[in-house]
């Protein structure tokens, strides 16, 4: 009997080991990415990797709001399945793939990289610890009522007034109107015969206006026009201004009244809730600046 040649087994062995370490170096370089991929957990659905780096459905929702948000134009914004899909192909997986090039030549070690880094790094922290610090500080009734009751009158609405006006030249020929007026003569009637402003051609009438509304020239006529004193109906004195002597009657007045605190009561809120953070946020700082070296050279800003 032929004895069979032991070289083809042996052969047949090499060759199955040769493809067994060749496999296993496949196997190993899968799990060595999977491993890296693995070495931070994304927190949220992936709907994407470029190499070991996840993208996730929530990152590209967050992106595709902001974007949303700084485009006026309704046709610019993204809407549908397809455009999302375009926009993780064309915007994110493209800055991704330019992050990794970057990462290959090395750009992240240069120094003008490094400190944007380093300053990134040093808003995000900043930011975050002061979520952690203020996010559970709340507000309660009594502190929105103390605050309305506090600044009752900031909350007053802007009053109007309407008037009429008479401007003469003389301080006199203003004295014998206004002795007129008093008698009982008609207001729009002497400002149409007697006037020098243009008002005269409306009897004087300038409508409801503001504080102010006229100008910085008119600082005595607001003060007259405006005083708690002169109520609807009245009549002023006889006042000076830059461009005559003046007799100003009060026909009507709307607006002056204080908000009730239920129309403020949010507004109120987000003002004592800032309030609030900001005092803490000055207790953290201040505790922080005890325990900690900071320099400051003052004299180099220019």
């Amino acid at each position: 009997m032929r004895r069979k040649n032991p070289s083809v087994p042996l052969a047949c062995v090499l060759l199955f080991l040769f493809l067994c370490l060749s496999g296993c170096e496949q196997v190993d370089k899968k799990l060595k990415i999977s491993s890296k991929a693995k070495s931070w957990q994304p927190q949220g659905t992936v709907v994407a990797y470029v190499n070991d780096l996840p993208i996730t459905l929530e990152q590209l929702e967050q992106e595709i709001r902001s974007y949303n948000e700084s485009t006026d134009n309704p046709e610019a914004k993204i809407n549908t399945r397809e455009q999302k899909i375009a926009y993780l192909n064309e915007e994110l997986v493209r800055r991704y793939l330019l992050y990794l090039e970057a990462k290959a030549r090395g750009l992240d070690k240069q120094p003008k990289p490094q400190e944007l880094l380093r300053n990134l790094e040093i808003n995000v922290l900043a930011s975050q610890i002061l979520h952690d610090e203020i996010d559970n500080i709340t507000v309660t009734s009594s502190e929105i009522e103390e605050f309305y009751n506090t600044f009752k009158d900031q909350y007053r609405q802007e009053e109007e007034r309407k008037i009429r006006e008479i401007v003469l030249d003389s301080e006199a020929e203003a004295k014998d109107v206004l002795i007129e007026l008093l008698k009982g003569a008609d207001f729009a009637a002497l400002a149409t015969q007697r006037s020098k402003a243009q008002s005269a051609a409306n009897g004087g009438d300038l409508g409801f206006i503001k504080k102010g509304k006229r100008g910085a020239d008119y600082s005595r006529f607001d003060e007259i026009a405006f005083s708690r004193l002169l109520e609807a109906g009245q009549l002023s004195t006889v006042f000076k201004e830059k461009n005559g002597y003046y007799i100003i009657k009060v026909e009507a007045i709307k607006g002056g009244q204080v908000r009730v605190l239920s129309e403020l009561w949010d507004e109120i809120k987000r003002s004592v809730l800032f309030l609030k953070q900001q005092q803490k946020l000055k207790e953290i700082t201040t505790g922080l600046l005890k325990k900690t070296k900071v320099v400051l050279y003052q004299d180099l800003i220019k």
